[in-house]
Order: C-alpha cells, then structure tokens, then sequence
C-alpha cells in the first residue's frame, strides 16, 4: 500500500488525482463483490466436513477474508491500471516537466560521436548502418541515465521524477525495451542506407531527438514499469488465494478418504 500512496502523490504533483482513484475504487469494489458471490455460491464446497475445529473456524472466515482481500488487490490493481490511463491521456502535461537539457546533451554526444567538423576521425567511420543505429541507441540510453541521475538531487517537481524514472530505469528489463524502442524509432525515422551521408544522418538524429524523443523514452518506461506493478499484484493475490483453494482441495480429499474407511453395510 505504501507503493500507492507514493506515486498517488508524485501523479498528483501533475493531475487530478481523482481520476485515477476513483478507477481502483470501482475495480476494488468489483472484485469485492465478485469474491463475495462466488464464496457464497460455493459455500458448500468450503464448508465441506474438517476434522478440527480451528480447521472449521478458518474455513468460516474465508467468507471474510477473501472477499476483502479481492477488493484490496482489486484496488491496487486498479489504481496502477488508471494511472497508466491517466498518463496516456495527459502525456502533454508530463512532458512540459521534462527538461530540454536532455535533448542538448543527446545532441552533443551525437556530435561528438560523428566527429569534428575540422576533420577528424569519427568514432563511427567504417560501421554499417545497422551497426550505427545500435552505437546511437546505446550513446541516447546512457546519456537519458546519466542525465537522470544528475537531476535527481534537484529540488521541486522535476527532481522528484527524476528520482522516481531514475529508480524504474534499473535492471535488465527495461533497459531492454528502451534500446528496443530507440532502435526502432531510428530505424523508422532514418531508412538508413550505406550511401546516406554523415551529415544527412546527423541532421536526421539531431531532428529526431529534439522532436521529443525523450519524452516518449520516459511514457514507454513509466508504463512498461506500471504494468510489471499490476502484474505484481495480480501474481501475489494468486498465491495468496492458492492457499484456501489448497486447504479445501486437502479437505475434500480427507473427507473422501473418511467415508471409504467406514464400513459399508452389507446388503441381504
């Protein structure tokens, strides 16, 4: 829950938080309600015979527990569900928080990657095209980490998210996707050819980077990490609830096993 009230507070520096409150209300209370009907129309199935009281009295309380714990992962779930939503729908606004100094310092790596204007030697002389679309990829994601990290002790709106995208930068995974997004970007934008000037290329990198790369850079992280939330969630009431659902099946097994050991009568 703490998770929540973090980022609750870091979208509302941004939107109306009702919004997306009020979706993990609705998916809390939807799932409330489905737990709630299906306990009670399995309630035979729960209920069956046990062979110690404590056993009886926990299964009396599934009637309770997994209704509320529906309705708080429900709510969870929601929440991130919505603010994924909100974020799409208001990318505008979060974007006019993200800073120019990432463009200018894309920029600058770039050029200094294609080098000098007074004829020096580029670090990329010699690479095919596919080659220099993945140098560029990888110069664009350490400069969009290192970035972050200086922002990160700023005061204010910005070093908070900073902070946060800074954190959801990390592990192999997102890393992954980014790459994969930048790569895909260029290629799409650039249709490189092995004949396309440097100069061409340059100019083309530099366009794509100041039309808001960045931005869509931070939308693709924040949704993909989003959604590793709700899948965490998700996973988490699934083990929760396995727990019940192994006690009965334990239960209705003994019971079988009970009635085979009674004696059958015999019949004339």
């Amino acid at each position: 829950m703490k998770s929540v009230v973090n980022y609750f507070h870091l979208a509302a520096e941004f939107t109306n938080p009702a919004v997306f409150i009020w979706g993990a209300v609705l998916s809390g209370l939807l799932a409330f309600i489905v737990a709630l009907v299906l306990v009670i129309l399995l309630r035979k199935h729960i209920l069956v015979d046990r062979s110690h009281k404590v056993l009886r009295f926990i299964a009396y309380t599934y009637f309770i527990l997994l209704p509320l714990l529906a309705g708080f992962f429900g709510f969870k779930w929601g929440f991130f569900n919505s603010l994924r939503k909100d974020i799409k729908t208001h990318a505008g606004v979060y974007a006019k928080h993200v800073p120019s100094v990432f463009d200018e310092k894309a920029n600058s790596a770039v050029q200094s990657l294609f080098g000098s204007k007074e004829g020096g030697v580029s670090p990329i002389a010699g690479l095919t095209s596919n080659q220099l679309i993945d140098t560029i990829g990888t110069v664009v994601y350490n400069v969009y980490g290192s970035t972050l990290e200086q922002r990160a002790s700023l005061e204010g709106v910005q070093g908070k998210m900073a902070s946060f995208m800074l954190r959801t930068t990390k592990g192999a995974g997102i890393a992954f996707v980014i790459k994969k997004y930048i790569r895909k970007l260029l290629t799409e934008k650039l249709g490189l050819h092995e004949e396309v000037s440097a100069d061409l290329m340059q100019t083309e990198i530099t366009a794509i980077i100041n039309g808001g790369l960045f931005v869509n850079i931070a939308l693709i992280q924040v949704d993909h990490f989003l959604k590793g939330l709700q899948k965490g969630v998700l996973i988490t009431f699934l083990l929760i609830f396995a727990i019940p659902c192994i006690e009965i099946g334990i239960a209705h097994y003994l019971r079988r096993k009970r009635l085979k050991a009674v004696p059958q009568p015999v019949t004339a």
